[in-house]
C-alpha cells in the first residue's frame, strides 16, 4: 500500500499509457471551466463598478467576489497546473525545465492583458488607474507596459506580470505562472 503512495508521475504515466489519450481533453475541459470562472468575475466587477459610487463599498463588494469564486478558480488552476505537468511527463519531457520556460513565457505576456479589467487611461507612454488593492479616490496605481510592471504609489504593491498575478488573482507564484500560461496558449 506504502508502494502506491511513492509512485512518481513518470511511473505514474507508465502503469497507465492510457491516460496519455485523456490528459489533452481534461486539460480542454479545465481550461474552459477556468474560461467560465473568469466571465464571472468581470460580469461581477463590472456590476459592482457600475452600481456602487464609495470606494469602501466597492472595494468590499471585490472582495467578497473574491472570497466568493477563489476556491473555484484555485482548483482549476491547480489541475491545469497538474495536468499540463503529467502531459510533459507523458511526452518524455523534463518538468522543471518546462517550469522555467514556463516562467520566462508568463514574464512574457503584456502585463496590460492581465490588467485589463481595472480601467486604466493612458498617461504618456504608461497607463494610470484606481488602485485594485487598497481603497484609492485618486489614481495611484501604474502600469509601465514597456517594462511589463506596475507600482501603486499609495499602497506601494509593485512587480512584474507575474506579481500582478499573484495579488489580482490571488494566487501563489506557481499558480500565477500556470495561469499567466493560459494567456499564450
Amino acid at each position: 500500500m506504502n508502494r502506491i503512495k511513492n509512485i512518481n508521475d513518470s511511473e505514474l504515466v507508465s502503469i497507465f499509457p492510457e491516460a496519455k489519450r485523456f490528459i489533452p481533453q481534461k486539460l480542454k475541459e479545465w481550461r474552459a471551466r477556468l474560461k467560465e470562472i473568469e466571465d464571472v468575475i468581470e460580469f461581477n466587477l463590472i456590476l459592482i463598478r457600475a452600481s456602487t459610487k464609495d470606494e469602501f463599498s466597492r472595494w468590499f463588494m471585490i472582495e467578497l467576489v473574491k472570497m466568493d469564486v477563489e476556491p473555484a478558480l484555485l482548483e482549476a488552476t491547480r489541475q491545469i497546473q497538474r495536468l499540463k505537468h503529467l502531459k510533459a511527463v507523458s511526452e518524455g519531457k523534463s518538468p522543471n525545465v518546462d517550469f522555467r520556460e514556463a516562467v520566462e513565457r508568463a514574464k512574457a505576456v503584456p502585463i496590460l492583458e492581465v490588467a485589463e479589467s481595472l480601467k486604466l487611461k493612458r498617461s504618456g507612454e504608461n497607463f494610470k488607474g484606481i488602485c485594485p488593492f487598497h481603497p484609492d479616490k485618486d489614481p495611484s496605481f501604474y502600469v509601465y507596459p514597456e517594462t511589463n510592471s506596475f507600482y501603486c504609489f499609495g499602497c506601494h504593491k509593485a512587480g512584474d506580470v507575474i506579481a500582478l498575478a499573484e495579488h489580482l488573482f490571488g494566487l501563489s507564484f506557481k499558480d500565477a505562472v500556470c495561469r499567466l500560461g493560459d494567456f499564450n496558449g
